[in-house]
């Protein structure tokens, strides 16, 4: 059986009261929308959390107890105990404890511990808990003394530090710093600014180890993501990027303002910080990279079998990009004008890996109005297909290898999962997040790297929870705008950039009970697609143009319909969760448009560019253990506290251990 295994430090005073570390993915004790490890006087409608004790008895052993609790209240003491207290020690001040439990308890008012996000939370109080008639009872926390930390348990271990901050475990690695020079933030709650950078050098051909996010510390809570671009520049255009790169300022991202040319030319993702990521850094000496000539950046991937033989990436470069542009996205809520200069640390080296490596984007058609969640609804999916075709014409028949997974939403964001198919048989699900939060965006290894093979086909499901909102949500670059997307790391490199779609023209507005619209927007939209003849690069848009596009989309049929535009009809509908429900069944059943992009930002041409979800003729099997089933409920949480401890900080510190025993 596998069990979790933490080890816990605290720092101990004077002060009586008790700590209780613990979890939910809403990220705040009393908060009312899902929850996954709950503490103190926290839960979801419906659900169960659980939480131990940790206190010494009169004669001083120290005892853990295993509790559960629904709504707000005090938690009640399991029936089954499911959490082994290991070890426990005071000395100089400080308290250490290791305590583990399975995985899996088997036990319905405990939550499985798999790859999602899980949130500890900690809380203390100045009293003493107490037993009373057999009953434990615990002290309300307050307002005050409670924290929460985001985490996912099944990632394991502490990571070594970058190499800038241990250079003497790193001989050879080199870094390089690319950072917005002052720029202007704008008021505004979405700002995209973009800047060309260049990596100078150039002797000879270099691998990317590892990187690190340098965000200045006055603008944590505006800055939201860090692209980095790969520009294929042709060499008629060097010296117009050259010139840029030497005195242009940068500007606002996919406006009139930004030089068409880089929308144009560069479009192949490589570095994707977002925000709560804190960099990549693994075991130096065994990673699987991308290649950095001139420049090629990426979150370092883990090679885990070094036993393979060496192989060309199929359309890998014997050079990098000589520039790229880096992509910041700024939510600046305030009403002050600010400046920042918040960038990437890359770590390099030319002692090459065995392979190179590549980022893969799998998704809902990046920034698409027609990407539409309606409001009130608990769980509204939507779905991003990557079809058989895409796949066969770009994937060589030896496949792929997935080693790292980057899954991104927005703010009604609740669950994601990238699904793998293989001649209608469903495989394990490549990366998925029941507890997705916003606010902690962590890219994913792999524990065994997964193979994608041609005709494979993979479809992102996105679960949005939008019962806290009046008006319908639509895709888009603002954070309270929506995505569907994952980013996959894998190895060898082939040039395949982006595998999206999008809901078919007609079979969306039948959806929406729409026989036929009209307005320029179309054309600005590419709806309805018809592919030209031959692969041709993507045209820039202004993504400023998307953000009332179905206010410039008249209603043209049915009758009783005329005269209205198609967002005045999103907003006049009554939506309920019924009606939602069955718009999602019409459009997640109906046809896609399929996109299949080259690390050129060229469409692929396809025989087929429109497909329909996967037939599954083979689903996957539930993996829960035969033994629980009987047992298993649909919902539920479960964790572990610490009581009874004295507390001199706010802050403490946890886990420092976190790993995987098989006992």
């Amino acid at each position: 059986m596998h069990y979790l295994v933490l080890t816990i430090f605290l720092l101990c005073s004077s002060v009586e009261g008790g700590v209780s570390p613990g979890g939910n993915e809403c990220g705040h004790i009393n908060k009312s929308i899902g929850l996954c490890w709950g503490w103190l006087f926290s839960a979801w409608r419906n659900g169960w959390w659980g939480y131990g004790y940790v206190f010494k008895d009169s004669d001083g052993t120290p005892t853990m107890l295993d509790f559960h609790g629904i709504g707000n209240g005090h938690p009640t003491q399991d029936s089954q105990q499911d959490y082994t207290l290991l070890s426990f020690e005071n000395r100089n001040g400080w308290t250490t404890f290791t305590f583990k439990r399975p995985w899996d308890t088997c036990d319905p008012k405990d939550m499985v511990i798999a790859d999602d996000t899980m949130r500890l939370i900690w809380a203390y109080s100045n009293s003493k808990p107490v037993m009373r008639g057999g009953i434990f009872n615990a002290p309300y926390h307050g307002y005050i003394n409670r924290g929460a930390k985001s985490v996912i348990l099944s990632d394991g271990g502490a990571l070594p530090p970058f190499p800038d901050e241990t250079p003497s475990l790193y001989p050879g690695v080199k870094m390089r710093d690319f950072r917005m020079s002052n720029a202007t933030i704008t008021p505004k709650s979405t700002v995209y600014l973009c800047k060309i950078v260049k990596f100078t050098d150039t002797a000879k051909k270099h691998h990317m180890i590892g990187w690190k996010p340098l965000i200045q510390k006055e603008n944590r809570n505006v800055v939201h993501h860090i692209g980095t671009f790969e520009c294929n520049v042709p060499a008629d255009q060097v010296p117009l990027f050259e010139e840029h790169y030497k005195s242009h300022p940068g500007g606002t991202c996919y406006t009139a303002n930004m030089p068409p040319a880089w929308g144009k030319h560069c479009a192949t993702f490589s570095i994707v910080w977002v925000v709560g990521s804190e960099g990549k850094r693994r075991d130096l000496s065994t990673e699987l990279v991308i290649p950095l000539k001139l420049i090629i950046i990426c979150l370092c991937i883990i090679r885990r079998n070094a036993s393979q033989p060496r192989r060309n990436s199929l359309g890998s470069r014997a050079r990098g990009a000589t520039y790229f542009m880096v992509e910041t996205h700024y939510e600046n809520l305030g009403n002050e004008y600010a400046t920042d200069s918040s960038g990437i640390r890359i770590f390099y080296t030319d002692k090459l890996r065995e392979y190179d490596g590549a980022v893969m984007q799998i998704a809902y058609k990046g920034h698409s109005p027609f990407l539409v969640i309606p409001p009130k609804q608990d769980n509204f999916v939507v779905n991003g297909l990557c079809g058989t075709e895409c796949t066969e014409k770009m994937i060589p028949p030896s496949g792929i290898k997935v080693v790292n997974t980057l899954l991104h939403m927005h703010l009604a964001g609740k669950r994601i999962r990238l699904r793998h198919f293989r001649n209608g048989v469903e495989l394990p699900v490549i990366a998925e997040d029941n507890y997705y939060d916003f606010n902690y965006q962590q890219s994913r290894t792999l524990k065994n790297e997964l193979v994608i093979l041609p005709s494979d086909e993979m479809v992102v499901e996105c679960d949005y929870h939008t019962t806290n909102v009046d008006k319908y949500i639509i895709g888009g670059l603002a954070t309270h705008q929506e995505m569907c997307q994952v980013f996959v790391f894998y190895y060898p490199r082939v040039p395949l950039a982006q595998c999206t779609s999008q809901n078919e023209f007609h079979d969306f507005f039948k959806g929406l009970n729409i026989n036929a619209v009209e307005g320029n927007i179309l054309k600005l939209l590419n709806v309805p697609y018809e592919p030209t003849a031959q692969a041709t690069e993507e045209d820039p848009v202004d993504m400023r143009d998307l953000e009332n596009a179905f206010n410039y989309m008249n209603i043209t049929s049915p009758q009783r319909l005329r005269g209205k535009t198609v967002g005045e009809l999103l907003e006049q509908t009554k939506w309920t969760r019924e009606k939602g429900t069955e718009l999602q069944k019409q459009w997640n059943n109906g046809r896609y448009y399929q996109y299949c992009y080259n690390s050129d930002f060229k469409k692929i041409m396809l025989d087929k560019h429109i497909i329909k979800y996967p037939t599954i003729t083979q689903q996957l099997k539930n993996e829960i253990a035969e033994v629980c089933r009987n047992t298993r409920l649909t919902s539920g949480v479960s964790s572990f506290t610490l009581e009874n401890v004295r507390i001199q900080m706010a802050v403490i510190f946890f886990p420092i251990v976190m790993l995987m025993k098989s006992i």
